[in-house]
């Protein structure tokens, strides 16, 4: 999560901009990147299971 915020917007941002608005909402910056990295983990498991089923 530090990479991602680091560096920038990348081209799929869907995970990028969740951060930000938990940020805006007034969340610290290390509890909205663990809700960052939940979402991700979350998004990963998704599309892993789309190619297993």
């Amino acid at each position: 999560m530090r990479c991602l915020k680091t560096h920038g917007a990348p081209e799929d941002d869907a995970l990028y901009q969740f951060i930000l608005k938990k940020e805006r909402e007034g969340k610290c910056k290390r509890l909205a990147k663990i809700a960052g990295l939940n979402k991700f983990l979350r998004i990963y498991y998704a599309r892993v299971m789309e190619i297993y089923q």
